[in-house]
């Protein structure tokens, strides 16, 4: 039995193509494949000769790069 996709499926929603990710983040495209090449970077993959960020995974990434001030500097 075959099933077919509804029309309204995209198998794109939730990614973003790396030019249009670095221009809502307000970064250059140089940036964002410098993330994704880092140990641990910015998740990607590459779809149609494109390559694509997922934006959930992208915000999770973000997350775990939140730094804490040091508790024993004395605010100035």
């Amino acid at each position: 039995m075959a099933t077919t996709a509804s029309p309204d499926a995209d198998i794109l929603a939730g990614y973003a193509e790396q030019d249009e990710f670095a221009k809502a983040n307000r970064i250059s495209s140089r940036t964002v494949a410098r993330y994704r090449n880092q140990p641990n970077g910015l998740p990607w993959v590459e779809f149609g000769g494109k390559v694509r960020i997922p934006l959930d995974l992208g915000k999770d990434w973000l997350r775990s790069r939140i730094r804490n001030p040091n508790q024993r500097r004395k605010a100035g």
